[in-house]
């Protein structure tokens, strides 16, 4: 059974990933979320022998009245550190 997931192109300003089209799912009444979460991605690779902890890219959705949908950057989400 194939599922249809709807998604429309949107500009992205700012943080990690500005000046991109990225695809982002709409909800069931065709519209998109007021904000969207990207995970940290990557390899570490630095001087310190443990890693900062893993943050999450936060964007919020512009209301815009020009025809173009955009989200703009809004900071980081720190996720918590495991324990050990």
């Amino acid at each position: 059974m194939m599922v249809s997931v709807a998604a429309v192109e949107v500009w992205f300003e700012g943080g990690p990933i500005a000046g991109r089209y990225m695809p982002v799912e709409v909800t069931a009444d065709g519209r998109l979320p007021v904000a969207v979460v990207l995970p940290q991605r990557g390899v570490y690779v630095g001087s310190n022998d443990e890693p900062a902890p893993a943050a999450e890219h936060r964007y919020v959705l512009v209301e815009d009245s020009s025809a173009e949908m955009k989200y703009r950057y809004d900071g980081t989400v720190e996720l918590p550190t495991p324990e050990r």
